[in-house]
């Protein structure tokens, strides 16, 4: 499924860079237009999802393409987002028109940039059709009104939902849908207890399978489902006494999960649920699994196994990641699995884990694959051959800098300093790939203006400067830089932006 197309309308060339870096990072495809024209005939040809559109335009105003949008069949259901300095005193223009749904105000910073998309897409055609038919909306999207938390894994990923509900060692329900399935997790004080769907038949599960699992595939019919009837108790207490060896039907029940979880973790976005309370289902009480995300997570890949190029992994390095709240749960990991993740100190390639480890290396990277896809650990990447030169005095804009750029990041040559003078030095020995330097002074806007003419043709500028106004933007606009980092820095905007004009080699701002 391709992911939502948003259509950019607007002038200012530093919004575009923005709007065009940070959604397409987001997972967004991105199309651009500079003036009402060109953006209403975009809009018609290639239908995008969502329409950002600037309130200012050269000869016009975002009114007049509203109107223009809703006149034409092809256009008239497209959500509109407008984004304006005039914040309230523009987004009253708009309060006729049924196809806005939402106001961003300039200048905005990329994390609302980033949810007021996210929130026009989900709620936009919905308002658009309300709106145009005179029908009421839905209270809530989704089914079920009970739930104490709901969203999107296309915003919240499914392993960030399952790290908060263990974190805060939640009980009850979470439901997770994509395509056609729906998978039911259920918890007890943060862990996993059971794994079922009603729409996933056992036919799916059977080609996974092992020979020692075989005999018991019928099982897969009931152990499936969520029947709470007394018929259903009386077959577990059955198929305890009757099994020569329950732990048998244990492994069963931890092999539907894993791959059930595998499906989850690996599938589509779509909605996710979770209602507290709730009772196991009775296979399950009898065999509750008390395990982690991780463990399922790299159980499902050993059993449905991924097509991986051994060649290809021996040279790579893994590190581990620290857990947004520190709440780091490996329950049900097997102690060989606990190991590899122990090694992976993000030095050491992972030929050299798995033979520390005692392993195979197909066994360390299905461990590696199962564990990248709950966010426990990252890849390192390699020393990058690009060099960047930072010209900053604040002290935490430098330790953003040097942990996300630096050695124990993405692996760049990065050189910082903090006066003009030994800048110039530097870039009139060395030719960095990407300079980036503080605007927040007039002294180092002329400096830069003056080294970019004896730097090499091929650096690219980054400017780093708080922006209140929209005069600043036309400020930035001027000055021709490749891109802009708003203060406060964060790690994941300097990511994106570095990315975007070395790895990409296209122009982005922040």
């Amino acid at each position: 499924m391709e992911s939502p197309l948003i259509l950019v309308i607007d002038d200012s060339p530093t919004i575009r860079k923005m709007v065009e870096c940070h959604l397409s990072q987001a997972g967004y495809r991105v199309a651009i237009a500079h003036d009402a024209e060109s953006g209403i005939e975009a809009a018609r040809t290639i239908r995008p999802n969502l329409i950002l559109l600037d309130h200012q335009l050269p000869g016009t105003t975002g009114d007049e393409v509203c109107r223009k949008l809703l006149s034409v069949e092809d256009t008239a259901s497209i959500p509109v987002v407008i984004s304006s300095a005039m914040r309230n005193r523009a987004f009253a223009l708009y309060t006729e028109f049924p196809n806005v749904v939402d106001q961003i105000p300039k200048p905005f910073t990329p994390e609302l940039l980033k949810s007021g998309v996210a929130n026009a897409l989900q709620m936009g055609e919905l308002v658009v059709q309300a709106q145009r038919t005179g029908c009421t909306m839905p209270e809530t999207v989704g089914e079920d009104h009970d739930s104490a938390l709901e969203g999107n894994t296309q915003i919240i990923p499914f392993h960030a939902v399952i790290d908060f509900l263990n974190n805060t060692e939640q009980s009850g329900r979470l439901t997770v849908e994509f395509g056609k399935d729906r998978i039911r997790f259920s918890l007890s004080g943060g862990r996993i207890q059971a794994v079922v769907s009603s729409t996933v038949s056992p036919d799916r599960l059977f080609e996974f399978l092992t020979e020692d699992l075989a005999d018991l595939a019928p099982l897969l019919a009931i152990t499936l489902g969520e029947t709470q009837d007394a018929s259903m108790a009386g077959l577990v207490r059955l198929l305890e006494k009757s099994l020569a060896d329950p732990r048998r039907l244990r492994t069963l029940l931890r092999f539907q999960a894993a791959v059930l979880t595998h499906w989850s973790l690996s599938g589509e976005t779509g909605k996710f649920r979770f209602e507290p309370g709730g009772t196991l289902p009775p296979m399950f009480q009898a065999f509750p699994l008390q395990t982690s995300l991780p463990a399922l997570s790299v159980e499902g890949v050993r059993r449905c196994g991924l097509p991986v190029d051994l060649r290809n992994w021996a040279s790579v390095v893994i590190a581990r990641r620290n857990p947004r709240g520190g709440n780091l749960d490996r329950a049900g990991l097997s102690p060989a699995d606990i190991k590899v993740h122990t090694l992976l100190d993000g030095v050491m390639d992972l030929a050299t884990v798995a033979e520390r480890s005692g392993q195979e290396l197909a066994v360390v990277v299905d461990t590696i694959c199962g564990l990248q896809r709950t966010g426990l650990v990252e890849r390192r990447a390699p020393a990058s051959s690009d060099s960047i030169l930072l010209l900053e005095d604040d002290p935490e804009t430098v330790r953003v800098a040097q942990k996300v750029l630096g050695p124990e990041g993405e692996g760049y040559q990065l050189k910082v300093v903090r006066d003009r003078i030994a800048a110039q030095l530097l870039l009139r020995r060395t030719p960095y790939a990407l300079v980036l330097i503080s605007l927040d002074h007039k002294e180092n806007e002329a400096f830069f203006q003056s080294v970019r003419q004896q730097a090499a043709a091929t650096t690219r500028y980054v400017g780093i400067v708080g922006i209140d106004d929209e005069s600043e933007l036309n400020r930035l606009d001027e000055m021709g830089l490749d891109g802009v980092l708003q203060r406060p820095v964060t790690e994941a905007d300097l990511k994106a932006v570095v990315k975007h004009l070395l790895a990409a080699g296209q122009m982005a701002v922040v």
